[in-house]
Order: C-alpha cells, then structure tokens, then sequence
C-alpha cells in the first residue's frame, strides 16, 4: 500500500517533470519564423557595391573599394502580378551573402527586364568558384536560384532570373 501511493507520486513529478521539458524546449527551435530559407543560408555580408551604392558599415566614402567579381543579375519580371518587394541573393560557396530588395510597381513595370550589378571585393568569390544568384518573394518566401561560376574571363559573369510563382528550384551548392 506504501509502494502505490510512492508510485503515483513518482508518476506525477514524472509527468510535470516531462511537460515542463517540453514545453521549454519549443522555444529553441532551429527554425525561425522571421528569416526565410534564404537568409538561413548567409554566414556573414562582405563589403560589396550593388549598382554603385556600398553596404559597407565603415566610413570608408571610396564607392570604388570593391575591385572583384561583378554579377550582373537580369531579372525578368513577366510573371508579376501582385507579388510585392523582392530580394536578390548572391550567396557564395561560403555562406557569404550580398542582398538587394527592390520594390516593383507591377503596373509600370510588367514584361520588362531589370538588371542589378553585384561588385564583390576581391577574394570573397574566386576564380571558377561557384555561387547561387537568387531572387525571393517577401510575402510567402518563394524563391528561385540559379548556379553561377567565377569564369577566369574579366567580364562581369552574367545571371538571368525569373521571378518565381511557386517555389520551384532548391539551393544548390
């Protein structure tokens, strides 16, 4: 009779004991509900120059520090209906990233093409390195990538994008 009454009471501190395991452990999540796939792929941001504007944070005022790979990214924009701001990633084998949003006005621009030049600083992607250039919804998080390379040529590697419907293309590495 002692032993069942020792029981139930192991048998609830178990319990609250379990439950409060739980229920702590739904915090500390791996997923994040405010990054998107994306930006879970970014290690850290080099300085790079997109479309003469720098994302360096230091006081260097010198536009043309960044003497790297430049990415011209041509972005078509026939599929947009309401799709609202997008981000085009640079993401380099690395988990380096460089981001550009850009806000559209799907009335004044629907069927044309955009173009957005990334200048990289020399080393962050090197020669025959390879990188995924993509572009992402804000509203939903679709996204669409393509693989790229570091050709040894000096001409700026070129990356066609479509904006995506549907999340249709993985990362790649």
């Amino acid at each position: 009779m002692v032993l069942d009454k020792n029981y139930a009471n192991v048998l609830i501190i178990c319990f609250f004991t379990l439950l409060l395991l739980v229920s702590s452990s739904v915090q500390y999540s791996i997923a994040s509900a405010t990054q998107s796939p994306l930006q879970t792929q970014c290690l850290s941001f080099p300085n790079t120059v997109i479309n003469g504007i720098s994302n360096s944070n230091g006081d260097n005022d010198d536009n043309n520090s960044p003497s790297g790979l430049k990415i011209q990214v041509n972005l078509s924009n026939q599929n947009i209906a309401d799709i609202g701001p997008l981000t085009i990633f640079i993401i380099t084998t690395e988990g380096e990233c460089a981001t550009a949003e850009i806000n559209l006005d799907s009335a004044g621009s629907a069927g044309q093409e955009m173009q957005l030049t990334f200048e990289f600083e020399p080393g962050v992607i090197n020669v025959n390195e390879k990188f995924n250039a993509c572009v992402e919804t804000s509203i939903d998080f679709d996204f669409k990538c393509v693989l790229g390379s570091n050709s040894p040529s000096k001409v700026p590697e070129q990356v066609f994008l479509e904006v995506p419907i549907k999340n249709e293309n993985s990362f790649v590495n």
